[in-house]
């Protein structure tokens, strides 16, 4: 496994008035290579959660651990720790600051020992990898892009680290629906092609339920549902009471099913959906 928390659990400020129970006795697993959506409503922990993954925040019981070993051991170096796990906050642009794109993707690979061409080569590798031509954007300052290019070049700057695992805290918030539709593709192209680790926190049921091979529902400090999108979404009543709501398709699809239809309710692209409505069309149980 190549994340895995056990029995983990944290309380911001303890000890004093304002005390605050935000996660309670955390236990899940997640492997290389895969892509996990972590869902819940505002306050939920799931925020909170992700911060545990590379050290931002340390346990105040129970254990968090990366190819099993305790990262809070002594023998994990967080620092490096922090250049395979990288975590992508929300509005990632308004972290830009340097004059150049180029200098921006190339802050975390220069303060890492990268100099010359093979730090140029990372930069040009960061910015490419999202679909940004080299050439075009390294002399350009960050402040005249657009908003999806900003974001783009903030997630260049992580890609330029080579990390192992990308978490992505709701970061397409704010963004119009061609940016975040752009930014995603880029996202699930990675996944598939790199073989990158994905963990997406979002309140977009659409998305998550289209890009996730796994779900982790939070609600209250703990895992409430967990499982396929289709298994999760399955559980609509239970998604709705925690404040969420399942995507749009879904819910199409399940009145139809409630209406004794034969039909799958577990698609979520309008293509495969208009695909399995037509066959029903199409044949003997006709809507």
């Amino acid at each position: 496994m190549l994340i895995e928390a056990r029995n983990l659990s944290y309380e911001y400020m303890p000890g004093t008035p304002f005390q605050v129970e935000a996660l309670k006795n955390i236990t899940l697993g997640i492997e290389k290579g895969s892509f996990v959506g972590i869902i819940g409503e505002t306050g939920s922990g799931k925020s909170t959660f992700v911060q545990h993954f590379n050290g931002l925040l340390k346990p105040t019981s129970g254990q968090l651990l990366v190819n099993g070993k305790d990262i809070w051991s002594h023998s994990i170096d967080l620092r490096a720790l922090r250049t395979k796990i990288a975590l992508l906050f929300q509005f990632p642009e308004h972290q830009l600051f340097e004059e150049t794109v180029f200098k921006d993707v190339a802050f975390g690979p220069r303060n890492s020992g990268l100099k010359g061409k093979e730090l140029a080569g990372r930069v040009r590798m960061g910015l490419e990898m999202m679909g940004l031509d080299y050439e075009i954007y390294r002399d350009r300052s960050p402040f005249t892009l657009s908003g999806g290019e900003k974001r783009r070049v903030a997630m260049a700057g992580i890609l330029a680290m080579s990390p192992e695992v990308i978490i992505l805290d709701e970061p397409t918030a704010g963004m119009d629906p061609l940016g975040r539709q752009n930014f995603l593709e880029q996202i699930e192209r990675l996944h598939r092609e790199e073989n990158l680790t994905v963990i997406l926190v979002t309140h977009n049921m659409e998305e998550i339920a289209c890009l996730a091979d796994k779900l982790f529902v939070f609600s209250r400090g703990k895992i409430v549902l967990q499982g396929s999108p289709g298994d999760v979404f399955a559980s609509a009543e239970q998604i709705r009471e925690i404040g969420l709501d399942v995507p749009s398709l879904t819910r199409l699809l399940q009145e139809l099913k409630k209406k004794g239809k034969n039909i799958r309710t577990d698609l979520f692209t309008a293509e495969e959906a208009a695909a399995e409505i037509l066959c029903r069309l199409g044949g003997r149980d006709r809507l």
